[in-house]
């Protein structure tokens, strides 16, 4: 294991521990400070519109500035705008914390990952980094099941609590990454001898995506399932708590139940990747969660409700590290932060407009209905990565000059 795995390792998984502590009681704050189903959607989705605006310029200064000074500023940016949300009192207050969040979040976003594969590649690490990043997740969510259960009783104190608590852990991980992060390199141009400008650094990673089918697919594919996963994951504590009557403390468990199986979710990949493939395992990914989103829809009891969001979760475990190994392996080394901020922008335009429309449903119709129209979107998705897959099959999408690997074969070992 390279020196800038085990970095990477310790400071995602404390930047995740961090931003998870709000997991279990986040919309459940909101709605204690008198907002109500629609209005917490709305919040979220200025959080992901202004991470749509911010996206890609901050992959840029990632790429142009240095990724380590981006993911410092994302700790101290975060940091500050959770704590702001402790003295958050209507829904003015917490729109103006979260869209300072949200600048901070993107300052992270692409940035971390850039510097972590870049690293490795220069300390001669040049594997597939499926399994990579799917160790990086079990790390992380293991920290998650921690930070998430202990929010939960301390949210019963004071649901405003966890946020000076997850703002100490910003600090906290940003000091970590200050010692132990190498500053890496400012990207150049080929055969140039400075960094480029601002401008030309955005405009080359748009650039990149529009020439390579398979990226473009990706981020149009991200934007989708944005759209239908983002309004589930901000509505599950109101329908958990509206089925059981239960307080905070039941949510911190059921936020490490979810985390939990996501682990077993990224467990799977080295076998399903051994024996499928990349595109036939997505394609049957997105068809489970859809499927398993229309059972916790559907039920009317906590059980099968719980046991429907659990499997979909497993869904996510297993696809998300494969998604960002498939990114970073058709993007050259000097666009990588911004291309990978493409992607994170078309997950927060896709999740902004999904928790507007569907949050407007679940205010209106009620959740159950909402998730339901989610979970056809899923499902309506799923023969994307099939067609996908089969382009890559046939050889028509090839790695960019001075990507990180040739064209992803059908099977990986």
């Amino acid at each position: 294991m390279t020196r800038t795995a085990r970095t990477y390792y310790l400071v995602f998984g404390l930047y995740s521990a961090s931003w998870s502590f709000l997991g279990p009681v986040y919309p459940l704050f909101l709605l204690s400070r008198g907002l109500d189903l629609f209005e917490i959607n709305v919040v979220l989705a200025v959080y992901l519109i202004t991470s749509f605006i911010f996206e890609v310029p901050t992959g840029a200064v990632a790429d142009t500035v240095g990724r380590k000074t981006a993911f410092l500023l994302s700790c101290g940016i975060r940091a500050a705008a959770f704590g702001l949300y402790w003295f958050a009192d209507g829904f003015l207050d917490c729109l103006f914390a979260e869209l300072i969040d949200a600048i901070g979040t993107t300052l992270a976003n692409g940035a971390l990952d850039a510097w972590a594969v870049d690293g490795m590649r220069a300390e001669g690490d040049d594997h597939a980094s499926d399994r990579f990043f799917a160790r990086a997740q079990m790390i992380a969510r293991s920290l998650m099941i921690v930070s998430g259960l202990v929010s939960g009783y301390v949210a019963e104190a004071d649901i405003a609590r966890p946020w000076l608590v997850a703002a100490a852990g910003f600090v906290v991980t940003g000091t970590v990454a200050a010692a132990l992060m190498r500053p890496g390199t400012v990207a150049r141009p080929t055969g140039g001898a400075t960094p480029r400008s601002l401008r030309r650094t955005i405009h080359a990673g748009f650039a990149e995506v529009q020439r390579a089918p398979v990226l473009l697919a990706l981020c149009l594919l991200t934007l989708v399932t944005a759209f239908a996963m983002m309004p589930v994951h901000m509505l599950w504590q109101a329908r958990m708590q509206a089925l059981t009557g239960q307080g905070t403390w039941l949510m911190g468990w059921i936020w490490a139940l979810i985390n939990l199986a996501t682990l077993a979710g990224g467990a799977l990949i080295p076998r399903l990747l051994g024996r499928f493939g990349r595109a036939p395992v997505l394609v049957g990914v997105w068809l489970w969660r859809g499927s398993m989103l229309g059972i916790a829809a559907a039920a009317t009891s906590f059980g099968p409700a719980l046991t429907g969001i659990l499997c979909m979760e497993i869904g996510f475990g297993v696809s998300e590290p494969m998604l960002q190994a498939w990114m970073n392996e058709h993007v050259g080394s000097a666009q990588r932060a911004t291309v990978l901020s493409v992607r994170a922008m078309a997950f927060t335009l896709g999740g902004g407009a999904g928790l507007l429309s569907i949050g407007l449903l679940a205010r209106a119709s009620g959740i159950p209905v909402a998730w339901g129209v989610s979970a056809v979107i899923l499902l309506l998705a799923a023969p994307g990565f099939a067609l996908l897959g089969q382009h890559v099959i046939n050889g028509q999408s090839m790695a960019l000059p001075g990507s990180a690997a040739k064209a992803i074969p059908p099977r990986l070992p």
